[in-house]
């Protein structure tokens, strides 16, 4: 390893060289990717905040996109492993309180994942991969909806929840409630934007109130 590859990655003891260089370099572009736009950020750029020289960048990934692309994807994982940290187990709390909780974690996830996705609209190329990518992951974000009917069939086994109940609709109703609201906090003003404090129970209130509800609203928490 050259002396400036040697320093580059000091402070990785425990990964050979190769390893730690790549991580290195993922280390670098994600932190260039939240400071500013994706399209702003070049090659050379992302060799010199490393400390490496522009060709190193090649010995580890084909262009700047896988590279962009590897360090979104790390991103992404952050924010599902948080969402996935917060949800809780049926027959656990109460059924209004699980919704809650459910809600404001699939509101974070989407409320972090759009400026993503936002910000790599000038790169058609790397969005569509970075899309690709996270929809066939198992921890893709049409797998957050899938918990949350998850646990809603594991209530209805409970008792919990009515047996009539679509839970693939209502997780359907209530993770688009939280992308609306997700929505709104990135583009409406001050005063006008929705305030998760009482939208999300508001939202949830009336998810068991119509859809989750039964006979006298019996059994809902």
């Amino acid at each position: 390893m050259s002396p400036r590859r040697a320093k580059a990655v000091t402070g990785r003891a425990g990964d050979d060289p190769a390893t730690a260089l790549r991580q290195h370099l993922i280390d670098t572009a994600d932190d260039l990717l939240a400071q500013r736009p994706v399209a702003t950020i070049t090659t050379r750029e992302i060799a010199r905040t490393a400390g490496v020289s522009d060709g190193v960048l090649y010995n580890y990934f084909a262009d700047k996109y896988e590279l962009l692309l590897a360090a979104l994807l790390r991103r992404y994982h952050r924010l599902a492993d948080r969402f996935a940290a917060a949800l809780p187990e049926p027959g656990t709390g109460t059924v209004a309180g699980n919704l809650h909780a459910f809600a404001r974690a699939s509101l974070d996830f989407q409320a972090d994942l759009l400026p993503m996705g936002v910000g790599l609209i000038s790169e058609p190329a790397l969005l569509h991969r970075f899309m690709e990518t996270i929809h066939a992951d198992l921890h893709g974000p049409q797998a957050n909806q899938s918990r949350l009917s998850g646990y809603l069939l594991g209530e209805q086994a409970l008792g919990r929840v009515p047996a009539h109940v679509d839970t693939v609709a209502a997780a359907t109703l209530l993770t688009g409630a939280c992308l609306s609201f997700a929505i709104a906090g990135h583009v409406l003003p001050d005063g006008v934007r929705p305030d998760p404090a009482t939208a999300l129970p508001a939202a949830v209130e009336t998810l068991l109130n119509g859809v989750l509800a039964r006979q006298e609203h019996a059994g809902a928490e």
